[in-house]
C-alpha cells in the first residue's frame, strides 16, 4: 500500500466514524421528553394523592425512550458511564433530588397546585437543557475517540 492508497484509507475510516457519531445524534424531541420523563417524576412527589398518574406514564416513557434509542441508533447510552459525562448526571441527580424535597415541601406546607406545577416545569427545563449537553459532551467525547 503506497501513501496514496493509505490516505484515502484513513480519510474513507474517518468519514464512517463521522456517520457513526452523526447516527448517535438525538433530535430535539427525543430531549423534550427526557425532561418531560424527569418533569413527571418530580411532579409525583407534589401530587401524592395523584403520584400513580405522574409516575406511571413517566416510567412508560423510559421504556419507550430506550426502545426508541435502540431501534433509532442500535444503542442505549446510559447517563451512569465512565466518562465525561458521569459529572453531569451526577449533577442533575442531585438537582432533581433537590425538586423533588421542594415538590414534597410544597405539598406539606399547602402551596398551591399552579407552584408545585411550576417546580415540575422548573425539572422539565434543567432536564432537556442537560440531555443536550449531556449528548454535546457524549458526541465530542465519541469523535474523539473515533479518531484515536
Amino acid at each position: 500500500m503506497d501513501e496514496t492508497e493509505a490516505q484515502a484509507a484513513l480519510t474513507a475510516m474517518e468519514q464512517a466514524n463521522e456517520r457513526l457519531a452523526g447516527a448517535m445524534d438525538c433530535p430535539p424531541w427525543r430531549h423534550a421528553a427526557f425532561g418531560a420523563v424527569m418533569a413527571a417524576i418530580v411532579a409525583a412527589a407534589g401530587f401524592r394523592e395523584y403520584f400513580i398518574f405522574f409516575y406511571l406514564p413517566a416510567m412508560l416513557g423510559v421504556v419507550l425512550l430506550v426502545r426508541s434509542d435502540r431501534r433509532r441508533t442500535g444503542t442505549f447510552v446510559n447517563g451512569w458511564r465512565r466518562g465525561k459525562t458521569l459529572p453531569l448526571s451526577i449533577v442533575l441527580m442531585g438537582v432533581m433530588l433537590v425538586l423533588i424535597f421542594a415538590e414534597i415541601h410544597a405539598r406539606l406546607a399547602g402551596l398551591s397546585a399552579g407552584t408545585r406545577i411550576s417546580i415540575g416545569g422548573v425539572a422539565f427545563a434543567i432536564a432537556t437543557a442537560a440531555s443536550v449537553i449531556f449528548q454535546r459532551i457524549y458526541l465530542a467525547e465519541l469523535r474523539k475517540d473515533l479518531r484515536s
